[in-house]
Formats: structure tokens, sequence, C-alpha cells
């Protein structure tokens, strides 16, 4: 039997064969088929180690999210995404579609609504429900809300299901496109993400209970002990009156005691060292929190100094790229659903950029760029410094002159001027005494030579007793005149 296939550049090549040059385009592993594994119905319990070793759900991580501690270093790096400048970028798209999108994120809360994402790095992940809504002709995102993360779990095929009353253990499975889930570093096996808030959680626990017993002990040791001495004959109503007027004493500084009583009071000596127990440990549990949020210490630390504070807000910063990247991904994603419902064809693209507004280190970076002869359009310096319409005049040649000047015969024209002879008095007035004569030596050099070769034997004889290094400039200022008056030359010309 003959086989069945093709020649393909005089090459015989069957169907069985072609066949097998095509992908496999079906899941081999998955959680229905791999050995061991047994879910509850569609509920996939969240992999956290931290919330299985408590038996606990992700409501435990938003106890320790108030903590003043932990309520810092989120409130830095949520500024730190919402300070992030932003735009839409046309891309593939038409200017008709890009237009739409900049008109519908102009109307979108944009602050509130990459706060809410955000939450997504300290949980995990967080759910956040698109209300949509037909307007102007097109549907449209009216609000976006993100919701408590614990009203929703993940089934087996890593789908989002919402917590319904109605829906029992199974969980109300959501419509495509009626959420946003930011997740940081999900995969398949834990469609939760990775939160934060596993990697502070005992820190943060500890921090509690270590700073109650430390009050304790300041209570106790802090101040000085008052210890009243009771003679033989004191019953029990006697010793219960001693005892009050000695709290009284405490509290107010003032006791009435019976004239045979004594009282000492005693410091807490020696325990100086106990205290610097509880400090210690509760400056190393904020630590650990500064840095698994922060990635660092440096910035929260009072014995930090410049250089590793510096240091610090650097990695600080790659975090806060990173939890950009993150929101940027779900903007997109709303973009594409908008153009997807709406017009169809490419969407334009989401993206976060760095405005500097006329920072110091772009200024200084600008300076040095124009200093070797580069030169930016006034369009550059409103973007980049934030300069607004009218602050600016256009370039000198770029200046229009009075339309009457050109019916005028006669022509204006500037009168050439020796750069030189203009230049050297006013470095001489500007001079001091000193160099009054080198100025006046160096002009004769420059005048008397006969050509610009010439110049620098001319200014080594003439300035043969300087050394080297006051030699070197008074050889750039000789030939940058000599240049100059070279150029005033030609110009005359």
């Amino acid at each position: 039997m003959s086989k069945q296939g093709l020649y393909i550049g005089g090459e015989f090549v069957s169907f069985a064969e072609a066949k097998k040059a095509q992908p496999n385009i079906q899941q081999i592993a998955s959680r229905g088929s791999v050995s061991g594994f047994s879910s509850l119905g569609s509920v996939l319990p969240n992999p956290d180690t931290v919330l299985k070793k408590m038996g606990k759900d992700i409501k435990a991580y938003k106890d320790i999210k108030c903590h003043p501690v932990v309520k810092g270093c989120l409130r830095r790096r949520k500024a730190a995404v919402k300070a992030k400048a932003w735009r839409i970028v046309q891309d593939q798209a038409s200017e008709q579609v890009t237009e739409h999108i900049n008109n519908i994120f102009k109307k979108l809360q944009i602050n509130k609504i990459t706060g809410g994402m955000f939450d997504a790095t300290f949980f995990g992940y967080q759910p956040c429900e698109i209300t949509w809504g037909h307007a102007d002709g097109a549907w449209l995102p009216v609000n976006i809300q993100a919701m408590p993360v614990d009203w929703y779990f993940f089934d087996a095929q890593n789908q989002l299901r919402f917590k319904d009353k109605n829906a029992g253990q199974e969980g109300l499975l959501l419509d495509p496109r009626k959420y946003l889930v930011p997740t940081q570093d999900a995969t398949y096996e834990n469609p939760y993400g990775e939160p934060d808030a596993a990697l502070v959680f005992w820190a943060t626990a500890f921090l509690q209970g270590g700073l109650e017993f430390w009050v304790r002990f300041t209570e106790k040791y802090g101040s000085p002990w008052v210890i009243g001495k009771y003679g033989n004959n004191y019953d029990e109503a006697k010793q219960e009156t001693l005892l009050n007027n000695l709290y009284a004493m405490v509290q107010d500084a003032v006791a009435v005691i019976p004239d045979n009583s004594q009282i000492q009071i005693i410091e807490a000596a020696g325990k100086s060292a106990s205290a610097d127990v509880y400090e210690k440990f509760l400056m190393y549990c904020r630590s650990e929190i500064n840095i698994a949020l922060l990635g660092q210490n440096q910035t929260t630390e009072a014995e930090a100094n410049r250089a590793s504070s510096t240091a610090g807000s650097e990695v600080t910063a790659d975090i806060a790229d990173g939890d950009c990247e993150m929101t940027a991904e779900q903007f997109q994603l709303l973009i594409d659903w908008i153009v997807d419902y709406n017009w169809g064809g490419p969407s334009p693209q989401f993206e976060y950029f760095e405005d500097s507004n006329g920072g110091i280190e772009q200024a200084d970076r600008d300076a040095k760029l124009f200093s070797a002869g580069a030169r930016f359009s006034n369009q550059y310096y409103a973007r980049e410094y934030g300069f607004q319409e009218g602050d600016l005049l256009p370039p000198l040649e770029q200046v229009p002159t009075d339309p009457s000047f050109a019916e005028q015969t006669h022509t204006f024209r500037p009168v050439a001027q020796n750069f030189a002879e203009v230049t050297v008095p006013t470095l001489e007035q500007a001079a001091a005494d000193p160099l009054n004569d080198m100025v006046n030596r160096l002009r004769r050099v420059v005048q008397s030579a006969k050509g610009f070769e010439n110049i620098q034997d001319a200014v080594l004889a003439e300035f043969s007793e300087m050394d080297s290094t006051e030699m070197v400039k008074v050889m750039q200022l000789a030939m940058t005149l000599a240049e100059l008056e070279g150029r005033a030359e030609v110009t005359d010309e």
C-alpha cells in the first residue's frame, strides 16, 4: 500500500510525518490528571504556609496591616506607585481610539484604583470589580472597586470564585471581564500569589507581644520602689493602711504615715541590661519588617548615614518599579477589553514613565549635553520641566520681524568687530592685578604671531618661567583667543 503525502521541494513527505511536526495543543499536566491530588470540590485552598500552620484564613493578614510599622512601609510603597506619571501611547492603534481611551482614563479615579490594586502585594491577590456602563455610544468602565480578598477564592482550574451565600461551597463562578485581579508572583500551582504579609506576620506578632512585655517591664522597674517597714504591733488593717499611703505617695508624692513606720526608696539598679534586651528585640523585629516590605532598613533607622540611606532608596525604587509593572498590566488589560467591546483592532498602550519635572539630575545632564553642542526645543523644555504655554520665548533666529522693516530700502547690518579687541579689554578689567601683565603679554604674542601654528612656540618662549601646570592654563587661553580672533577675521571678510 502506497503512502499518502506530498512532494515538497522535490522530497516526498507523508501525511503521518507532517502531523508529527504540528505542536501538541493539549495540556498534559493538570490537577485533574496528576496522581495523588485531591481537592474539596471546586475549592482550591490557599497554599500559604503561614496560614496553613495557624489554621486561619487570609483575615489574619488584615489584623497586622494596621500595625504602625507595617502601615508606614505600605504607605511608602503605595505612594511611590501613585506618584508615578502615566500616559496612553498610541502604538499601532488609531488616533481616534487613542483619544477615546485618553478621555475614558481621565474620568477614572486612577489614584484610588491604583491604591486598591497595590494591596495585591500584601495579600498576594486583590480582586477589583468593574462596573460597566453604556454612555456616548460605547461600553465604558464606570467604576473599579477593590473588594475584600476574603470574599473570594480560586478553584481547581485557577478561576476566581465569589463566596455567594446562595452558591454553597462551590462558590459563584465570576463572569469574564468583570474583575481585574492583580497578583504578585502568581503561578499555576499557587494562583493566590506570594503575599508580603507572610514575610512580616511573625515579626509583627512578636513586635506587638514584645512591646507589651516592655511596657510591663518599664512600669515595674522604670520607677523607684517605695518600701515601708512596720512594727510588730501592726495588724492587717494597719498594714493595709500603710500600703494605701505608700500607693498614694507613689502617685502624688504625698503620704501620711505613723511616726513609728519607716519608709525606704530603692532604685531599680542593674536592670538597664534587661531593658536593652527588649529594645534590641523590638528593633530587630522592626528591621525585619522594613527589609521585607522595602528591601532595606537604611532609610528608617536612626544610625543610618546619608550614603546608606541613598543606597536604600535605590533598592526601594526597584521594588516600586515592580509594583508599577503589576498595576500597568491590569490597566492594559482593561484597555484591551474596552477596545474589543467597542471598536476592535489594535489597542493603545498604558505605560508609566519618569516625569522629572525639572529634576536636578536631568538639569545637570542637559547642561552637559548643551555644552557638548546639543540644542533642545521649547517643546522639550515644556514637557520635561513643566513650563506652561507662553513661558518660553522662541529662539532669536525665529523671532518674527515687523513687516514694515521689509519695505525699507536700507538693510541693517551689524558693525563687524574684532573679537579679540572686544574680549581682551573685558578680561583685563575683570582680572586681578597679577593677571594684567599675563593678559598683555598674551595679546602681544597672539598679535605678533605669523600663523596659528607658531603661537605655541611663542607662548612657551614668552612664559618659560612658569611651571607646567600654569603653562597649560596659559596655553589654553592663548589658543582660545587665537581661534576666536581668526573667526572674527573670517566674519569681517
